[in-house]
């Protein structure tokens, strides 16, 4: 090989280590506090009102205990809560708990089998200041202080559905279904 190249190759190789090495060349450099200030987490949470709900077949007003329900049946039962919403842009997902309709007895089939299709056909909605959308997505419009703090009315729908075959809900037939501890969660997406 040329002497000048191999010594060309051996030069930029030392140079390669010197410039990679322990900051042999050193550069400027400064830094400055740009103060950017404080952050705080929103909040968000639903809560139940101590006012008492209202169950409803229909228009007509019913004591949930003592009604009978048969296929075909839809049940509204309208309760007030109250929200507390801090933050900006909050949308959230409004649902039954299912976990919250549950068969009087572990035991009963007909329990279960009831409590299986009114979990299936549960609905539910809000309204009130402040909370707008269709459901089950709902933006939740805090105050111009940032908070939503209020009483809203949250309406639960549950169906006993007719089956198009003759007799499909026989298997229902004298069940029951624990509605007590009834919940919904609210649940932010954005």
């Amino acid at each position: 090989m040329n002497k000048l190249l191999v010594s060309a190759i051996a030069g930029a190789a030392g140079l390669t280590l010197l410039l990679g090495g322990a900051g042999t060349f050193a550069l400027w450099n400064s830094s400055t506090s740009i103060a950017g200030g404080t952050i705080t987490a929103g909040a968000l949470t639903v809560v139940d009102n101590a006012a008492a709900g209202v169950w409803k077949s229909g228009a007509t007003e019913i004591i949930l205990s003592t009604y009978k329900i048969v296929p075909g049946d839809v049940l509204t039962y309208t309760k007030k809560v109250d929200i507390t919403a801090t933050g900006d842009n909050m949308v959230a997902t409004l649902a039954v708990a299912s976990a919250s309709i549950t068969a009087t007895s572990a035991t009963n089939a007909p329990d279960g089998k009831l409590a299986g299709y009114i979990t299936k056909s549960a609905q539910v909605s809000i309204s009130g200041v402040g909370i707008s959308g269709a459901g089950p997505t709902y933006t939740i419009t805090p105050t111009g202080t940032g908070v939503i703090s209020r009483a809203a009315v949250v309406t639960v729908i549950l169906t006993f559905p007719k089956s198009s075959s003759a007799g499909a809900e026989n298997d229902a037939m004298l069940g029951s279904v624990n509605l007590g501890a009834l919940a919904v969660t609210l649940t932010q997406t954005t």
